[in-house]
């Protein structure tokens, strides 16, 4: 589905050229992100390049263009010569503007672009850890751009903190842009039974059972311990618990994860499903969805697809997971790590009237209709690179 952008570059004397840079296209939400901005640049009249090391040849989206260099890499010397075959691409496919969207890619991609002399676009997706100078200057580079994005106001309160003190530093460069998501697609009312049911038999889930959804990456820091750890507390024990999604690298993880739930005799109630197969009908044929991440979330995507979808949340307080729901309203906030806290948030909530779900669901999609939709998103990005290339017009 193509996505409708309000914001366009018609106002431009030239169609622009708009590269993105990213480690490797997968299934995460940068990457996800990576490629709706490339949609709305089309949309807008631009033209949409994406250049990462691995992942573009299996993607099929009309009008955007892949490019593929090694840019996976925290290699110092490969950074320094990706920087050189960036900036090669740079002139010969008459890019207009660079957006980074990783540490790595960014480096080489600022020294292309500075090297070019085209305007450079970073986004800041996460809370990056900095427990050393050394880390505080790698994750800088996020922090360098002619704009900043912050994809929420927890990133846009943490980049101002973490470098107000460097004369380098603008805080007027910093342009906050909520992350969006496809409302077409996460729409309860576009969800038939007949898929809702075939994705029941695909998982095996019986009648009478109550569903308990993480998705998102198998790894320690998005809490599905945690709420394996809940299942075992809660008073409701006609529940399970579908994690749903990739555990690439982190396989010896999910093995225990699952030997885990087994110990504690849940093996018939802790399931692992990866890939999702319609993952709009996993958050239709669940009953709650969980995102009771251990470190802050830079956004949160989950969050925002769940309300989307009309379905009760429980997040952990901490993030951006708390702008991102109206606690007590559209979902809960626990605290980080607290399994009793979360068994209780559980079984209230399997315990709520249908009247009162649906109350949290209408205003839960309300919310994200407001705040947090693709089209937004999209519109407000063309208008950072507008701003921009409009300059770089005038002079």
């Amino acid at each position: 589905m193509t996505i409708v952008s309000c914001e366009t570059f018609s106002s431009l004397k030239c169609k622009p050229t708009i590269l993105q840079v990213i480690p490797a296209l997968s299934s995460g939400g940068v990457e996800i992100e990576t490629i709706e901005i490339a949609k709305a640049i089309i949309a807008g009249g631009g033209r949409a390049v994406i250049v990462s090391g691995t992942g573009g040849d299996g993607i099929k989206e009309e009008g955007i263009e892949f490019r593929t260099l090694p840019l996976n890499t925290k290699n110092p010397f490969r950074i320094a010569k990706n920087a050189t075959h960036l900036k090669n691409l740079i002139l010969k496919e008459k890019v207009d503007l660079v957006h980074a969207r990783s540490r790595a890619p960014a480096w080489s991609a600022s020294r292309a672009a500075r090297a070019a002399k085209v305007p450079f676009v970073t986004t800041y997706h996460a809370a990056y850890s900095s427990g050393s100078i050394l880390k505080v200057f790698y994750n800088s580079i996020m922090a360098r751009g002619d704009r900043v994005i912050a994809i929420s106001r927890f990133i846009e309160s943490h980049v101002i903190e973490k470098y107000k003190k460097f004369s380098w530093f603008e805080v007027s460069k910093i342009r906050r842009i909520d992350r969006g998501i496809d409302l077409h697609l996460f729409d309860p009312a576009a969800i038939s039974k007949e898929r809702v049911e075939n994705l029941k038999d695909e998982w095996g889930m019986s009648s009478g059972k109550r569903l308990i959804l993480l998705p998102g990456r198998i790894t320690q820091k998005k809490g599905q311990e945690l709420v394996i750890n809940a299942l075992s507390r809660m008073k409701q024990k006609d529940v399970v618990l579908v994690l749903a999604g990739s555990a690439q690298e982190h396989e010896s993880y999910r093995d225990f994860l699952l030997q885990y739930a087994k110990s504690i005799g849940l093996e018939d109630r802790v399931k692992w499903v990866y890939p999702c197969s319609d993952l709009p009908a996993a958050y239709q044929l669940a009953d709650v969805i969980v995102c009771p991440s251990l470190a802050p979330e830079g956004f949160g995507r989950v969050i925002a697809e769940a309300q989307a979808m009309k379905k009760p949340i429980i997040v952990s307080n901490h993030g951006a997971a708390i702008e991102v729901i109206e606690d007590g309203v559209t979902g809960w906030a626990i605290p980080p790590g607290d399994v009793d806290a979360l068994a209780r948030a559980l079984d209230d909530v399997l315990a709520l009237s249908p009247a009162r779900l649906k109350d949290i669901g209408e205003k839960g999609r309300r919310r994200v209709e407001i705040y947090y939709s693709r089209d937004m998103m999209g519109s407000k990005t063309i208008a950072v690179y507008k701003e921009l290339l409009e300059g770089r017009e005038k002079r």
